[in-house]
C-alpha cells in the first residue's frame, strides 16, 4: 500500500509535528509514505519526515509558484497511490479534484481538518466544502472542529484524538539545568514556558498583557517563548514597550522546542481559538502543569482545577491570576505536575496511527493483487540514498575480458585519472589550468576532500568515478551529501559495466560512511545509466544569480560570452586557489 499525504507547509507547527510522530510510529512500513507539501520556505520539519523514512517533495519551486496545482494534480494522477490523505484544506480541495478525474485505479480519500471550518479564508472554504463530498473518511481533531464542517462531509465526520511520542518526550526532563543555562535562567527562578507562533490565534498581546499583571504585583516569575511568525517583530516591540524585556525570553523559531519546554515550570497558551495543541499534549508529557484558555480542544480534553487551570479567553487578568496560583502554591503545583503525567498516556500517537492503519487498508481497491507502478520521470534531477539504492543489484554486466580490480584512487593515481578524463572530454590533460580546476573541485573542497575510486585492469587504470562533498541545511538539520560529478571509462573497456560497479562501490561506502544523500544533475547520455541502477528522479533544481553593488548589473550586461571551454588569460584578480588559501571570503573578491 502506497499513501500520499498533502499538507500545506513543513514548518513547525502542530499538525505538522504530528505527522512526523506518525512516522516514526509506523517504524519500517514509514517507507510506504509520501508526502507533498506547497510551500517552499516551510520544510523546517522535512529533514525529519525524510529521517523517518518519508520521502518528501515540495510542489513549488519558490516561495510564489503558482504552478503547484497542475503539480498536485499530475503527481495525484499518476495512479501510483492506493490512499490520498490531506491535512490542508486548499491543497486537499485540488488533490480531491485531481483524484475525481482518474477513470481507474482511483485512490482512496482520507481528510483531516485540523481547524474550524471558518477560521480558513472563504473560497478555501466553499471549495473544501464542494470537494469534501469525495472523501471516504473525514476526521476532525476535536468536536468543536467536528461541528464547524459544513456540505455532505458533516454526516460521516469522525472525531480522532491525535498524538505524541509520549515516551520520547518524557525522556527530554533531565534536560533542565542545560536548558536554564543556555536561557540564562536561574536554577530556583519560576519559568513559566509557552511554544506558539506569532499569529493572532495564539493571542501574544494577551501574553504579554497578563506578564504586565505580575510584574505590577511583584510577583517573581520569568516568560519564554518559542515561536516565529508574521507578528513576531510586532510582538517584541509590544514586550518591550510594556518593560517586559528582561521578563519575557523571546527564543524565536527552535528546532528543539520540547527541549526548551523541559527547562520551565508549568506551561501556558493563550489562543483565542485552538483544535488540539501538539505543545499542550508535549507539556503533559513533561509533568509541567497547564494553564490555558478554555477554548477548543483544550475546552473538551482538559477539566478546570483537576488536569489543568483552564481561563476565559482573551482575559489578561485571569490568565495573570492562574499563573500566580501555580507559581504560589506548592501544593497546587504538584497535584496539576502529577494530573499531567497521568493524561499524557491518552495521548500516545500509536492509538491515532491505528486508528488511521485501518481507515487506509479499508480502501475498496484490489490492493492484494496491484503491483506498484514505477515512480514517474517528472524532471531532470536524480537523487538516492546511500542507505537503499547502494543494496539494489545492480544490471548484469558481461564477464570483463580481463581481470578488473576496484579500489580506492590514491595520489599515485592522479597523472593516469587526468589522462583518462581529458581523452573522455576531448581536453588537453597536460594543460596545468585542467590539474588546477581538478585539484579545485575535489582537494581544495571546503566541504573535504572526494572520495574517488579507480578500476583497473594489469595496473592500468581504465575506469575512474568522483563523488564531490555537499552539505545542504534543510529544517535547521545539516544534511551531508556527495555529488556523483567526474566519471571515464577506457574505451576499450566501455560495455563492462565499469561505471555501474564504480558507482555502487561508491554508494556503498558512502552508506558506511553515515552520508544522507547522493545527487546528480544528469545528461541524456548518463541519465539511463542511473535510472537503471534504481535512482529516481526528484525534480529540477532552480538557478539564480544575485547582483550586488550599484554597478553589479552593468557589470552583467557588459560581460563577455565565455570561451568554448577555457577563459581567456587575464592578468588582473588573484587565482581562486590563492583566495580559497585566504579564507574565500566575499569582501576579498577583486
Amino acid at each position: 500500500m502506497r499513501v500520499l499525504w498533502i499538507t500545506k507547509g513543513l514548518g513547525p507547527g502542530g499538525a505538522e509535528h504530528l505527522l512526523v510522530a506518525a512516522a516514526r510510529a509506523h517504524g519500517a512500513s514509514a517507507d510506504a509514505f509520501e508526502c507533498a507539501y506547497v510551500l517552499s520556505f516551510k520544510d523546517h520539519l522535512a529533514g525529519d519526515l525524510e529521517a523517518a523514512g518519508v520521502k518528501t517533495q515540495c510542489l513549488s519551486l519558490r516561495r510564489t509558484d503558482w504552478r503547484w496545482p497542475a503539480r498536485l494534480v499530475a503527481l495525484v494522477r499518476s495512479g501510483d497511490y492506493d490512499v490520498i490523505h490531506v491535512h490542508s484544506p486548499l491543497p486537499g480541495s485540488i488533490a480531491r479534484l485531481a483524484a475525481r478525474s482518474m477513470r481507474s485505479g482511483r485512490p482512496r480519500i482520507v481528510a483531516t481538518e485540523h481547524n474550524r471550518w471558518r477560521t480558513h479564508r472563504l473560497p478555501t472554504r466553499l471549495l473544501n466544502r464542494l470537494t469534501s463530498r469525495w472523501n471516504d473518511v473525514t476526521v476532525a481533531v476535536t468536536a468543536e472542529v467536528a461541528a464547524s464542517v459544513r456540505g455532505a462531509a458533516q454526516k460521516h465526520v469522525q472525531i480522532v484524538r491525535h498524538g505524541i511520542e509520549v515516551d520520547r518526550v518524557a525522556l527530554l526532563t533531565d534536560q533542565r539545568s542545560a536548558v536554564r543555562a543556555e536561557l540564562g535562567l536561574g536554577a530556583n527562578e519560576f519559568v513559566v514556558g509557552t511554544v506558539a507562533n506569532f499569529r493572532p490565534q495564539k493571542d501574544y498581546p494577551n501574553l504579554l498583557a497578563a506578564a504586565r499583571v505580575l510584574a505590577d504585583r511583584d510577583v517573581a516569575v520569568r516568560f519564554v517563548a518559542v515561536g516565529q511568525g508574521p507578528d513576531e517583530a510586532e510582538i517584541r516591540v509590544l514586550r518591550d514597550e510594556l518593560g517586559l524585556a528582561d521578563r519575557v525570553v523571546l527564543t524565536g523559531y527552535r528546532a528543539d522546542a520540547v527541549r526548551v519546554m523541559a527547562g520551565c515550570d508549568t506551561f501556558v497558551i493563550a489562543s483565542q481559538w485552538e483544535g488540539l495543541p501538539v505543545a499542550v499534549m508535549e507539556a503533559l508529557a513533561l509533568g509541567l502543569p497547564v494553564v490555558a484558555t478554555d477554548v477548543g480542544g483544550m475546552a473538551e480534553e482538559l477539566t478546570n482545577e483537576v488536569d489543568a487551570l483552564l481561563v476565559p479567553p482573551r482575559n489578561a487578568e485571569a490568565l495573570a491570576a492562574a499563573i500566580e496560583r501555580v507559581a504560589t502554591d506548592d501544593s497546587l503545583r504538584a497535584s496539576l505536575a502529577a494530573a499531567s503525567v497521568r493524561r499524557s498516556a491518552d495521548f500516545d500517537v500509536r492509538r491515532s496511527v491505528k486508528f488511521y492503519d485501518e481507515a487506509y487498508r479499508a480502501s475498496d481497491r484490489a490492493l492484494a493483487t496491484a503491483s506498484p507502478a514505477p515512480d514517474p520521470a517528472r524532471s531532470s534531477s536524480l537523487s538516492s540514498s546511500p542507505s537503499s539504492s547502494a543494496s539494489r543489484s545492480a544490471p548484469r554486466a558481461r564477464p570483463p575480458a580481463s581481470d578488473i580490480d576496484i579500489r580506492p584512487a590514491g595520489a599515485e593515481d592522479r597523472d593516469d585519472v587526468l589522462s583518462l578524463l581529458g581523452r573522455s572530454l576531448g581536453a588537453d590533460a597536460g594543460d596545468p589550468r585542467y590539474r588546477a580546476l581538478f585539484r579545485w573541485k575535489h582537494d581544495l573542497n571546503r566541504f573535504g576532500p572526494s572520495p574517488m575510486w579507480v578500476a583497473t585492469s594489469e595496473g592500468k587504470v581504465v575506469a575512474f568515478r568522483a563523488l564531490m562533498r555537499w552539505e545542504f541545511e534543510r529544517g535547521g538539520r545539516v544534511l551531508r551529501a556527495v555529488r556523483a560529478v567526474d566519471t571515464a571509462t577506457d574505451p576499450e573497456f566501455q560495455g563492462q559495466g565499469l561505471f555501474t560497479k564504480l558507482t555502487m562501490r561508491g554508494l556503498e561506502e558512502m552508506r558506511a560512511e553515515g552520508v544522507d544523500f547522493v545527487f546528480n544533475t544528469p545528461n541524456s547520455q548518463s541519465r539511463p545509466g542511473y535510472l537503471k541502477m534504481g535512482w529516481r528522479e526528484v525534480g529540477k533544481l532552480p538557478a539564480a544569480f544575485h547582483v550586488t553593488g550599484p554597478t553589479g548589473a552593468m557589470r552583467v550586461a557588459r560581460a563577455r560570452v565565455p570561451a568554448e571551454r577555457w577563459s581567456l588569460p587575464i592578468t588582473v584578480g588573484r587565482s581562486v586557489e590563492q583566495w580559497l588559501a585566504d579564507g574565500g571570503h566575499a569582501d576579498q573578491l577583486p
